[in-house]
């Protein structure tokens, strides 16, 4: 399949510069949805304390591979955000990683393909949200997390999903 890759400079209106990519396939050539079997949707609350907005998501079974994958896939309010699947594996490979310590939501950033300032507060929200609920806020700070108590359980009911 041949695809052409476009990068787009977007402003998000607070001086933020957010690169997008988005790609052109061929017109005679299909893309195929690898994740319409959708297995959770929610959501979960943003970071700020200044706001009640949610950030909507959806995790998916792909449908070759047989792992999940999420996404945001919708903002209330503002700020731009991306809707790129990431592996969930991937996101737990991060989060086993900071052990006990309160943690930025910047680590999950490695994860994220676009460059937008929101997507690792907004996926943060979701990873806090009682859908997903592997993160909890740290008694620290709004803005910094730690795992849940039960992050171990959370995640295999998680992983449960593939089979769902």
């Amino acid at each position: 399949m041949s695809k052409k890759i476009n990068e787009q400079v977007n402003d998000d209106g607070d001086g933020n510069k957010n690169i997008v990519e988005s790609t052109s396939e061929k017109p005679n050539e299909a893309k195929h949805d690898h994740f319409s079997n959708i297995v959770l949707s929610g959501q979960g609350k943003k970071l700020s304390p200044k706001t009640d907005n949610h950030v909507f998501f959806d995790l998916a079974k792909h449908d070759e591979e047989g792992d999940l994958y999420l996404r945001l896939s919708g903002n209330e309010g503002g700020g731009l955000h991306s809707k790129e699947w990431i592996p969930l594996q991937s996101i737990t490979t991060i989060l086993d990683e900071q052990g006990q310590k309160p943690f930025k939501s910047t680590v999950l950033k490695s994860v994220l393909k676009s460059l937008s300032a929101n997507n690792s507060g907004f996926l943060a929200g979701v990873l806090r949200s009682s859908d997903i609920g592997l993160i909890t806020q740290s008694g620290k700070s709004v803005f910094l997390h730690v795992l849940a108590a039960d992050y171990e359980e959370k995640k295999a009911r998680l992983l449960q999903l593939v089979d769902g």
